[in-house]
């Protein structure tokens, strides 16, 4: 039976180096991690109604989502209305700089003051109703 014989001083290497795969694994883990909120928001379907006014939310925020058929979501996740209010004072709204309600635009405004009662309720005062921005009609032309 033939050997190998090693004629340089360097060893074989016989194990196999994770440091790359290591690498790779955390860079994706963080990819995921950064995509994953956006992909969770934009698969709960709201059509928002338009406005012609715009203006940002604050950036602490808990997210507020009222589906058409009267699903509500807190911060993506499905929640029933009677809970809401206990879960937003679980949540610590001291820290907490308001809410932002996304509606489809077919919801009852009944359904709409339901929440924002339940979200004042947890002690959360700055609310906002998120919008699409309305498309601004065309200027009239001089003669």
């Amino acid at each position: 039976m033939a050997q190998i014989k090693n004629t340089d001083d360097t060893p074989f290497l016989n194990e196999i180096n994770m440091v790359p795969f290591i690498d790779v694994s955390l860079v994706l883990l963080i990819i995921f991690m950064i995509i994953t909120p956006q992909m969770v928001l934009n698969s709960i379907q709201v059509k928002l109604p338009k406005s012609a006014s715009e203006s940002t939310p604050p950036s602490k925020v808990v997210t507020v989502a009222i589906q058409q058929e009267g699903n509500i979501y807190l911060n993506n996740e499905p929640i029933q209305l009677d809970l809401l209010s206990e879960k937003l004072k679980s949540m610590s709204p001291a820290t907490l700089e308001g809410a932002v309600i996304f509606s489809d635009r077919e919801v009852p405004v009944a359904s709409v003051v339901e929440v924002i009662d339940s979200v004042e309720a947890a002690g959360i005062h700055n609310i906002n109703l998120s919008t699409e921005r309305k498309e601004a009609p065309p200027a009239a032309q001089p003669k």
